[in-house]
């Protein structure tokens, strides 16, 4: 997994992590011609959508020595075509802790491409997250407490418009929260169905599901301090919007089993959510398809107290992610 620390302007962040691929002599992945010409359409989208990520792209393109258009076409249409990813997320709160924890799902042949990266944009709100999509981020938690995470939904319907990756990078670098990172979301022309799983650190929690016909939102159920996602849409008017067909990925499953461990009234700790994402069905460790959890990630929203497990998780492999608490530091103190 990679750690790379990007701060400063968004073109300057950007041509950082271009140079950084092109010394390690990484090549942008070929495209159909139906691919190059959809993420074409998103990237058009993305212009208005996040205007700032422009520059970033840029300066990514210079640094990587590629065509900007043809990187952000590529870019911005990840995610659309090939959502193999399986995911589990969730969140929950007591008197005394917010935790949200998160198992990032995919093909084992990807874990070379993952990263956590530590990003702080000129203006912006700095964050650390998680991804296998440069630019582009999978979960993360921001410096007010604001944390999101997304798993796949097997939508009924794509269309060009903005990815989930691109989605999470503007609600961590902007939101704080979760009312505002609600209404970014669905005020979003987006490209493909996935669920939105965000938390801030008063306790506030929600799911938007979201698809290109319409999202919907979810929040915890009467006396109850918990909400989490799998892969498929749990709010009956968004359930005409999946095709389900993933029953091979334990999706309810790993659902059911979330459910009822956080509703056992138990008071929830960073311990226990090492635990409950290191035990089957929500640690995935599939075989046959080469297909498993890549990353693991916990965090207290109230503390900002972060740890991750790289590769398969076990309640024993996580380590402290002290970058974000780290750069609160060196801004408020600089040397």
């Amino acid at each position: 997994m990679y750690h790379p620390r990007l701060y400063g302007s968004f073109y300057d962040m950007g041509f950082k992590y271009g140079s950084l691929l092109h010394q390690k002599e990484i090549a942008l992945p070929v495209m159909t011609k139906g691919q190059a010409e959809f993420g074409a359409q998103c990237y058009q989208d993305v212009q208005h959508f996040y205007p700032e990520l422009i520059a970033e792209f840029e300066g990514f393109a210079v640094g990587w020595q590629w065509e900007t258009a043809e990187l952000g076409a590529f870019v911005a249409g990840l995610g659309v075509f090939d959502m193999t990813g399986k995911c589990s997320a969730f969140a929950c709160r007591t008197s005394e802790a917010v935790i949200f924890g998160r198992n990032y799902d995919l093909l084992y042949k990807f874990r070379k491409t993952t990263e956590s990266c530590l990003i702080a944009p000129q203006n912006k709100f700095a964050y650390v997250s998680q991804s296998d999509v440069f630019i582009g981020r999978c979960d993360g938690v921001n410096e007010m407490g604001l944390a999101i995470a997304m798993s796949f939904v097997n939508g009924t319907q794509i269309q060009p418009g903005i990815t989930f990756h691109l989605i999470i990078r503007k609600v961590l670098e902007t939101c704080s929260t979760v009312a505002a990172a609600i209404a970014l979301i669905q005020s979003t022309k987006v490209a493909s169905a996935n669920n939105f799983l965000i938390a801030d650190a008063i306790g506030n929690m929600a799911v938007v599901e979201s698809a290109p016909q319409g999202s919907e939102v979810r929040y915890p159920a009467t006396n109850a301090d918990f909400l989490c996602i799998t892969n498929q849409f749990q709010h009956p008017k968004m359930q005409a919007f999946d095709q389900g067909g993933i029953g091979w990925c334990r999706s309810a499953e790993r659902y059911q089993y979330l459910c009822d461990r956080l509703s056992q009234g138990s008071q929830i700790s960073i311990e226990i959510a090492q635990e409950i994402l290191s035990t089957a069905p929500v640690c995935l460790d599939l075989r046959r398809e080469q297909f498993g959890t890549l990353w693991s990630v916990v965090a207290n929203l109230k503390t900002l107290a972060l740890t991750r497990a790289e590769g398969k998780p076990k309640a024993t492999n996580y380590h402290p992610e002290p970058r974000l608490t780290w750069w609160l530091q060196k801004r408020k103190f600089p040397c």
